[in-house]
């Protein structure tokens, strides 16, 4: 049989996969377990992704100030011992330099910590997880007590929902702090008076803003919440959530008044950034 390039290539890869760690890993477990290979396969992949190591490694995303933590699925229901439920690894901002301090000193620490809880819980809900308060309290080096009161008393104060999974049953119609801080941002408020009223930093409340912008403008764009959600770098759920703020405003004096900057900003990350990444995505297979 003549080979031609593309089978040459083909075979090439296929050899070559044959030295990576995850197949020497599979082949051990099929001659010793006497497993079939789609099982050692299997098994492979559940290691690697159990200890972070092959396709599972996060360490290249880690940046300082970030940690991985293990916390339980979202899929968990509500009461199901610990020991039974399904872990992942995901990646928290532990410490966000620049906004803790900034919200340390303008506030107090405990305004700090307070900012570190809804930070890292955002983070974990958004990777498919929900943290406890024992996670929040081992990775602030705190107590369950202190965690459990400043979550409190700040979801009072601003009527907002804080995602752990104590809250589970309640996440769905629950507002979150960066609803918070669009909405007050749609009604009028500018960043520093949100800051002040949510007690969170300025570039974080400008971070929001910023990110709500361009979902509605690269959403007027492209037509499609999945590649808005990948332009702008943030989840599917975080783009409805911002959708769904943009239709409930859209029609009102207050949204209409706030439209001009709306698309000024998010026109000013399109031409900068985001429609270069549009031009990237790749196209779907045709079927």
């Amino acid at each position: 049989m003549i080979k031609t390039t593309p089978l040459r290539v083909l075979e090439q890869t296929e050899r070559l996969s044959h030295r990576d760690s995850a197949h020497t890993l599979t082949r051990i477990i099929e001659d010793g377990t006497n497993c079939s290979y789609f099982e050692s396969m299997i098994i492979t992949q559940k290691a690697q992704e159990i200890f972070g190591i092959g396709d599972y490694n996060t360490d290249v995303a880690i940046q300082p100030g970030q940690t991985v933590w293990k916390a339980i699925s979202l899929d968990e229901p509500a009461g199901k011992p610990l020991e039974k439920c399904v872990f992942k690894r995901i990646v928290l901002t532990q410490r966000c330099f620049d906004e803790d301090e900034e919200v340390s000193q303008k506030y107090t620490s405990s305004a700090r910590r307070v900012q570190q809880i809804v930070r890292m819980t955002h983070e974990a809900y958004e990777q498919g997880t929900l943290l406890t308060q024992e996670d929040l309290a081992c990775l602030l080096n705190s107590d369950v007590r202190t965690i459990r009161r400043d979550i409190q008393r700040y979801q009072e104060k601003h009527d907002v929902l804080i995602p752990t999974r104590g809250n589970k049953m309640d996440i769905g119609p629950g507002v979150t702090h960066r609803d918070k801080a669009v909405e007050q941002f749609i009604q009028g408020k500018d960043a520093v008076s949100i800051g002040r009223d949510l007690q969170h930093s300025l570039k974080a409340v400008e971070r929001y803003i910023n990110t709500f912008c361009r979902v509605v403008y690269c959403m007027n764009e492209v037509q499609n919440t999945l590649k808005t959600a990948m332009v702008v770098g943030v989840s599917v759920t975080l783009v409805n959530r911002y959708l769904a703020l943009r239709d409930r405003y859209r029609n009102t004096k207050n949204y209409r008044e706030r439209l001009e900057e709306i698309e000024r900003v998010g026109s000013c990350f399109w031409q900068a950034q985001d429609s270069k990444k549009k031009s990237g995505l790749k196209a779907g297979r045709k079927r």
